[in-house]
């Protein structure tokens, strides 16, 4: 006969929330829309129609990378191909990515007749891109444009060919980017540019990307025409009723929430599914019943807490010059979500123009975004809140790689 203790560990072992940064939880509550987008652009693709790519933009936590991460899975299971990279600003780091995920991209593919066709494809590109210095030579940069890579022409070459072989399979290529406000100028020119030029040939090439909420603004910046070539849509906190949905969805399998446990959840989590996770999960291993009471969700806050200030917020402060601390502080101590420069200026006792330079560093390195000229947020929920309340100490070690 069981006893508590083991009934306890089963139960916890049935924890259906799973907190942390990109992993996908079962049901993936409230983007039922977003995942409706995808499903009619493979079906597009598969007829042989062309389609828009898709730009995800929104704060930190709202589950842009888990949704990247099940819409790259529908175009596998579809039979499609899927190539998916974080974004850095290495432009060695990223371009690798992309051809390492181009590889594996072709060895998954199980329909041997496309496999070898698409292997063929690859090995020409390869064949003619030890000529590549010489056709380098013969390209100009445009005005206001920076000069083509050798790894892009490379690039650009390949995608046309894999396309052009896809396009008589009914198949097609999509490129999955996180964190795209993060990619190198260049190579960032090249995959909207690819958008652009393989869109104008009818051929099956798709940009399926996320960053945060100024990625629009980024990629018109890059290449004005990136205004037509995607669908943009913002992701944001769930509304009410679909933050409720996710909790009872996400338990419905092993247990469910009392009523008034799950009011509290609702109201602690905002509607951010970064935060749904957290406090789903740690009110789960608070409980010893089943249904979870509210005593649960309160023996679990402060867990809950610890786990979003380590996950979310304490690296994000780590990964700030000591300046930019202080400019957070001062943030931070307006105590609301958008604030104008000036405001913050006058808090740090310093005109506008002196502390220009720390506010572009904290956009570059996506700790805040300017959401309209002249103003300023942070880039995760809830950083001003730990700031205030954890109260970080300036001195801590700055581990930002420069």
């Amino acid at each position: 006969m069981e006893d508590g203790k083991t009934r306890h560990a089963i139960m916890h072992g049935l924890n259906p929330f799973v907190p942390g940064a990109g992993r996908q939880p079962k049901d993936l509550a409230g983007r039922e829309h977003e995942l409706e987008i995808m499903d009619r652009i493979i079906a597009r693709t598969k007829a042989g129609y062309s389609n828009q790519g898709l730009v995800y933009s929104g704060l930190r936590g709202v589950g842009k990378t888990v949704l990247l991460l099940k819409m790259r899975d529908m175009v596998t299971e579809g039979g499609l191909l899927a190539i998916r990279l974080e974004a850095t600003q290495d432009p060695k780091h990223d371009y690798a990515a992309i051809f390492e995920g181009v590889s594996k991209a072709i060895l998954k593919e199980r329909d041997k007749s496309l496999r070898e066709s698409l292997l063929a494809a690859v090995k020409h590109v390869n064949e003619v891109s030890v000529h590549i210095g010489v056709l380098q030579a013969s390209f100009g940069p445009s005005r206001d444009e920076e000069a083509p890579t050798s790894e892009s022409l490379v690039l650009e070459m390949m995608v046309e060919e894999l396309c052009t072989t896809l396009k008589k399979h009914n198949s097609g290529l999509f490129l999955f980017i996180d964190e795209f406000q993060e990619m190198p100028k260049e190579l960032m020119g090249t995959i909207i540019g690819l958008q652009h030029t393989m869109g104008q040939d009818d051929l099956p090439f798709y940009v399926i990307a996320a960053g945060l909420p100024n990625l629009p603004g980024v990629l018109t910046k890059s290449r004005s025409y990136a205004e037509r070539l995607f669908e943009y849509r913002q992701i944001g906190s769930l509304p009410e009723n679909e933050t409720r949905d996710c909790y009872i969805k996400t338990i419905s399998r092993v247990s469910r929430f009392e009523d008034d446990a799950l009011d509290r959840l609702v109201t602690l989590s905002q509607g951010y599914p970064y935060f749904i996770q957290a406090y789903g999960s740690a009110a789960f291993e608070a409980s010893d019943s089943s249904p979870i009471p509210l005593s649960a969700v309160d023996k679990g806050e402060p867990v809950a807490r610890e786990v979003l200030d380590r996950g979310l917020y304490e690296s994000r402060w780590q990964r700030a010059r000591p300046s930019e601390r202080e400019y957070m502080r001062a943030m931070a101590s307006i105590g609301k979500e958008l604030c104008s420069s000036s405001e913050i200026a006058e808090r740090l006792k310093r005109p506008v123009s002196e502390v220009a330079r720390i506010r572009k560093g904290l956009i570059e390195s996506g700790l805040a975004y300017a959401p309209e000229r002249g103003y300023l947020s942070f880039s995760v929920p809830g950083m001003g809140d730990f700031i205030r309340r954890a109260a970080p100490l300036p001195e801590q070690i700055y581990d930002r790689k420069e």
